[in-house]
């Protein structure tokens, strides 16, 4: 069976991050090789990205508006848009706690009351994909980057769906868009050396181990358990990076 990362990872991005060009957010990843995971593995990398991932502290919140015309809004205004702030923030709790049958009615319904959401069309996409069905998945991260092609949150999503389809290749052009944002991105970087070790080029998949090890030491870990580096685990290098 194989072990996806901590649910640090998943948190992260799904919170809708806005790419800034001086983006440098590293707080998290989760990853995953094959096209069938359990359940149980899925929710384990869950939690890290909905969080709420920042990669700009300066980052604005297209959420809120302010307006300086208009210094009081209609009570029915204010309840839809907190409404609508409502079923994607359960949407994020639900995916977090594994629950994908749930972020996909709650993100759905983010969509009915918004349309143009893609944040809400980025949870749910990976949220179905999560859920078994990576074409409705991919189909949905897809409007998200067609709604809003900036939001690297939906990047790391992109990569995330592709490679539990099994594209490796495809999954790693999206993480390395990840990094053209965001440099220090512990888990797209892990992501990047999991597909080489899936790939079977062993040396690029350790380069890439030691970059993501040097951003975030907490890689060790993951590494050292999950199935993309079982058989590494007589490999001398391998050895000492992860402290084996």
């Amino acid at each position: 069976m194989r072990r996806i990362l901590p649910i640090l990872a998943l948190l992260i991005f799904i919170s809708g991050c806005r790419v800034n060009q001086n983006t440098n957010n590293s707080n998290t990843e989760s990853n995953t090789k094959s096209s069938s995971i359990s359940t149980q593995d899925s929710s384990k990398m869950t939690n890290l990205f909905i969080s709420g991932c920042r990669v700009n502290q300066n980052t604005n919140n297209s959420n809120t508006e302010s307006n300086t015309k208009s210094s009081s809004i209609s009570t029915q205004d204010s309840s839809k848009m907190t409404n609508l702030d409502s079923h994607l923030t359960v949407a994020k709790q639900a995916l977090s706690a594994g629950d994908y049958v749930k972020a996909i009615e709650e993100a759905t319904a983010s969509i009915k009351d918004n349309p143009n959401n893609a944040d809400a069309y980025s949870v749910r996409g990976f949220a179905t994909a999560l859920n078994g069905d990576t074409t409705k998945g991919l189909a949905d991260t897809k409007k998200a980057y067609d709604l809003e092609p900036n939001n690297v949150a939906n990047y790391y999503n992109m990569a995330m769906v592709y490679k539990l389809q099994g594209q490796l290749n495809e999954s790693k052009q999206w993480f390395e868009k990840v990094l053209e944002k965001d440099p220090s991105n512990t888990w797209s970087v892990y992501g990047i050396a999991t597909i080489y070790a899936d790939q079977g080029d062993d040396t690029k998949a350790l380069d890439w181990l030691e970059k993501a090890i040097n951003i975030d030491p907490s890689v060790k870990a993951v590494a050292a358990e999950q199935d993309h580096f079982e058989r590494f685990h007589n490999n001398t290098r391998f050895k000492t990076l992860v402290g084996l």
